[in-house]
């Protein structure tokens, strides 16, 4: 595996990508446990790692690549199935934070290293499985990261993607509330969400085929669910929302918070 430095400067933008890796050092420490002390931020997490998981369903001898691992929140439930996987994450800080976080549940020999989803150091057709969940955002040359995805996977292999989706809530919340109305600044370096639509046209092109997709997370927003709602109002709010989430996830997929995709690489 490259250096840190080495993968960045192969990213469309080496200051990009340094900001971006910075960012999320910055981010690692005690992420989940900050996850797990908001409630509706543990929703979010918890809802999408159901979904993704379900649609990646690793089993043993799935060979499998988690790319953007962050402090590695689905790789512990990947090793439970018996299946192999390699974490990686543009991020040194996020692959230390995983590496304890995974020792504390007795997994020792994880295999979890810095790298640069634009220029992946694996073989052609290595992997049974890629996950990249709530990163493709994050990458300046998305289309870069497709190719390689689509290179490292086995003919037949799927992807599994989600990202936050501009269509929903959030998105009304943050694309015309947060940055036109107050005329806010994002926090994230670079942070581009796409709709589903958005979504299956880049992986088509790329020669996906689409197997299955979902929304996920239909909490009414980010602006008044994180800063007006007081926590005992949180709760019973998450409570009635998860009831309808299966309906809304399947029915109205492109309202969702986030948006996931299951696409197959053409077996010939």
């Amino acid at each position: 595996m490259k250096n840190k430095k080495e993968s960045i400067s192969n990213n469309s933008s080496s200051f990009e990508g340094s900001e971006i890796s910075e960012f999320f050092d910055e981010m690692s420490h005690g992420r989940n446990e900050k996850i797990n002390a908001n409630p509706i931020v543990d929703y979010e997490q918890n809802v999408r790692s159901e979904i993704v998981l379900n649609y990646l369903s690793p089993k043993s001898g799935d060979k499998i690549l988690d790319i953007g691992c962050g402090n590695a929140r689905d790789i512990a439930y990947i090793l439970e199935q018996g299946a192999e996987i390699i974490g990686i994450d543009i991020s040194e800080g996020m692959i230390l934070e995983a590496k304890k976080d995974l020792e504390k549940l007795g997994y020792k020999n994880v295999t979890l290293e810095v790298g640069d989803a634009t220029n992946l150091a694996y073989a052609d057709n290595q992997f049974d499985k890629v996950l990249c969940s709530e990163v493709i955002e994050h990458i300046p040359n998305a289309d870069k990261a497709l190719n390689e995805m689509w290179r490292i996977l086995k003919p037949g292999g799927h992807l599994i993607l989600s990202t936050p989706n501009p269509n929903s809530w959030y998105g009304f919340d943050r694309y015309i509330i947060w940055e036109k109305i107050f005329r806010k600044e994002w926090p994230h370096p670079y942070d581009n969400w796409r709709s589903l639509r958005e979504l299956l046209f880049m992986t088509k092109t790329k020669g996906f085929i689409t197997k299955k997709t979902a929304g996920v997370c239909y909490i009414p927003g980010f602006i008044i669910t994180y800063f007006v709602l007081p926590k005992f109002i949180q709760h019973p709010l998450i409570s009635i929302i998860r009831i309808f989430e299966p309906f809304l996830s399947r029915r109205l997929p492109q309202f969702g918070y986030m948006v996931c995709a299951v696409v197959e690489k053409n077996k010939s």
